[in-house]
């Protein structure tokens, strides 16, 4: 089948829209979240139902076409949007609902995060899963999932326990731990490389009270309280869930880093663990207070569509007074709103076995990447170099010479991508791909080779 044919089929056999590019909602339907991406492809397709979403992956391995899948858009590296490419846009598939006597909460394949929090906090109930609210939960869960409570529930994916999907061929297929397990270790952490998630099914945890905010610090206190930070893994309680934001002030001729804390417990009790943690130096801004797990999710005002990007980091294993000095270093040149990010991963993250899923980055201590952001094409050079070089820095911390592929930088190599699980990890991940998608069909994403 030619790609018009294809068109005509969908047009015609289905209910869904079928957006080409002469078709009015043609640009706001490839709007991507990374600006510096103008992709352009052949078709949009947001499928009415299961039997509009089967049939398109069917007639498309049958057309001999490569298959994208758009959840949020958040991909940086814009992998749902390809040039000349078949997307299959789920973002109007946003559905999510709990049950609160198993705690298990069931999420479309288009749900935002915001959606899902949406769902389970009126029950008291949370799921691990992002920290920006208008993200996918897809691209989230398959990729790993860094959240506000990581140290006390582990990954995102962590929580997963079963998805229903469909094929390359067009089944369709319920993963769970007792049907079809391997796949289901494969997606938690392979990304999006076996079929298209329709239904993502999560395990959830009681949560309504969050104390939460931030501690601002600047200068020569920088790098003692970066180095501090690391000694998390060892000496923090799982209660607390943290990460950093430095970045380079002109106005006061140097680093100064945001310490955003996350504490699942009494305020009274997180006062104490965080003072215990950073007693010294003492912050010159905080902002730390009791809120709502909506709330504490919502705090983030998230990052307009359209801003240019340029990611790139590393997930280091080891975290020496040498990595906050590279840390600084970076910083220096950001721009006006570029940041490193600096995750910490301790806690339960650390305790859950480490075959339990794909994700590879699991031994690391710390997610650390450099998040290049302008805003104009004329400060793409300077922008791109700066996240380059930044990444350049912590590569000698690297746990694997892999950064965590939710943050892909848009020139991703496919070494990077192996390194990102480890060889063994890797050669299961492609034996899976094999018998889920032989013709690697589901490509735009961070790539696994059929073995």
């Amino acid at each position: 089948m030619t790609i018009d044919a294809f068109e005509r089929s969908l047009a015609d056999r289905t209910r869904g829209l079928v957006i080409a590019p002469d078709h009015r909602q043609y640009d706001s339907a490839r709007s991507l979240f990374n600006g510096m991406l103008d992709r352009r492809p052949r078709l949009i397709f947001r499928p009415a139902d299961m039997d509009d979403l089967v049939s398109a992956v069917r007639w498309a391995s049958e057309s001999d076409l490569a298959i994208a899948v758009r959840g949020g858009g958040h991909s940086v590296a814009g992998h749902s949007m390809p040039d000349d490419g078949f997307v299959i846009d789920l973002s109007r598939w946003r559905s999510a609902t709990v049950d609160p006597g198993r705690r298990i909460a069931e999420a479309e394949g288009g749900c935002l995060l915001m959606d899902l929090d949406a769902a389970t906090a009126g029950y008291g109930l949370a799921a691990p899963s992002g920290t920006f609210i208008d993200t996918g939960v897809g691209g989230l869960t398959l990729g790993g999932g860094i959240s506000h409570i990581i140290a006390s529930e582990g990954f995102g994916c962590d929580a997963l326990i079963g998805v229903e999907l469909v094929t390359a061929d067009g089944r369709v297929v319920e993963v769970d731990e007792e049907r079809e397990p391997d796949l289901l270790w494969a997606l938690r952490g392979g990304g999006g490389n076996f079929g298209v998630v329709t239904r993502f099914r999560y395990r959830l945890t009681p949560l309504e009270r969050m104390y939460s905010g931030s501690l601002s610090y600047r200068g020569p206190a920088v790098g003692a309280v970066l180095a501090r930070l690391f000694e998390l893994d060892t000496s923090a309680p799982d209660e607390l869930s943290t990460q950093a934001i430095v970045f380079w002030s002109d106005e006061d001729g140097g680093p100064i880093v945001r310490i955003n804390v996350d504490w699942r417990g009494e305020p009274d009790d997180g006062d104490a663990a965080i003072r215990a943690l950073l007693v010294d130096p003492v912050p010159f801004a905080t902002t730390l207070q009791p809120m709502t797990w909506l709330q504490a999710q919502a705090r983030f005002t998230p990052i307009p569509f359209g801003l240019r990007h340029y990611w790139k980091g590393h997930l280091v294993s080891q975290a020496p007074a040498g990595l906050a000095d590279a840390i600084i270093t970076a910083a220096e040149g950001s721009g006006d709103e570029g940041f490193i990010l600096v995750e910490l991963i301790h806690g339960a993250a650390h305790r859950i076995p480490d075959d339990s899923a794909a994700f590879g980055g699991r031994r690391a201590v710390a997610n650390v990447t450099a998040l290049s952001i302008w805003q104009d094409a004329g400060g793409d050079e300077a922008g791109i170099a700066w996240g380059r070089r930044a990444a350049g820095l912590f590569e000698p911390y690297s746990l694997s010479g892999g950064g965590y592929l939710n943050y892909p930088e848009v020139d991703q190599t496919a070494a990077r991508v192996a390194a990102a699980f480890g060889p063994e990890r890797f050669a299961r991940l492609r034996t899976i791909k094999r018998t889920w998608d032989p013709d690697n069909r589901f490509r735009h994403n961070a790539n696994i080779l059929p073995a």
